[in-house]
């Protein structure tokens, strides 16, 4: 299930949000639940009482919609005139869960799987090259977390696992989000080449040669 909030919006209008969102859940094909805490999939706010702290907001879900008065005009991406209306409403949690879903890391076909497994290597290591997008993150703690730390160090998936404490599978899936969004950036270790074995006739003339050059030394020679 999706999370959706309210943000200061009127008592009347949460009462009517719920209603609506809860006749909607005779829809096997609704995934959303009103919530009152965070974290937030989608978060209805009121515009003009949210104006000043927008910054703020719009970091508190993944996709944030504005409520705005009746008749406002030049109605903006991101924003939806009062009255609420059922259709409406549905209308937009239905795209947001599509976008939700395609930017989802879990959300991964087994042929998509099985080719990032073969690909994400120990001696590849991945870094972030900027911050990814809200919709990617979905205010979830375990993505920003591995966010957090593929932006201070480039780790290879099994790093990642183990210093994020999280399964390897998500943090594979995590990568493949990443890198198919754009944000990674690939660092390469070259592969180490096995130390060449020395004879022990090497080894001894080594160290004749060394024991000469010490006699020297001492003689100032």
């Amino acid at each position: 299930m999706l999370r959706l909030g309210v943000y200061k919006l009127p008592i009347a209008e949460v009462i009517l949000v719920r209603t609506i969102v809860r006749l909607s859940a005779n829809d096997a094909g609704f995934a959303w639940q009103l919530v009152d805490v965070p974290p937030y999939d989608a978060l209805l706010v009121d515009g003009p009482a949210v104006e000043h702290e927008y910054s703020r907001v719009v970091g508190m879900a993944a996709a944030v919609l504005r409520l705005t008065r009746m008749n406002a005009g030049g109605v903006q991406p991101g924003t939806m005139e009062r009255p609420i209306r059922a259709d409406r409403l549905q209308q937009w949690l239905r795209s947001i869960e599509h976008a939700l879903r395609e930017a989802q890391p879990g959300g991964l076909t087994l042929h998509e799987q099985t080719a990032l497994e073969m690909e994400v290597s120990d001696a590849e290591r991945f870094m972030l090259r900027h911050w990814p997008p809200a919709m990617l993150l979905r205010n979830d703690l375990d993505n920003i977390r591995m966010a957090s730390l593929l932006a201070r160090r480039a780790l290879n998936a099994s790093e990642l696992a183990d210093i994020s404490q999280l399964p390897f599978d998500q943090c594979v899936a995590f990568l493949h989000a990443l890198k198919k969004a754009g944000v990674l950036e690939l660092h390469v270790e070259p592969p180490m080449l096995p130390p060449v074995p020395r004879s022990e006739a090497t080894a001894r003339g080594d160290f004749a040669r060394s024991l000469i050059n010490g006699i020297r030394r001492r003689l100032g020679l």
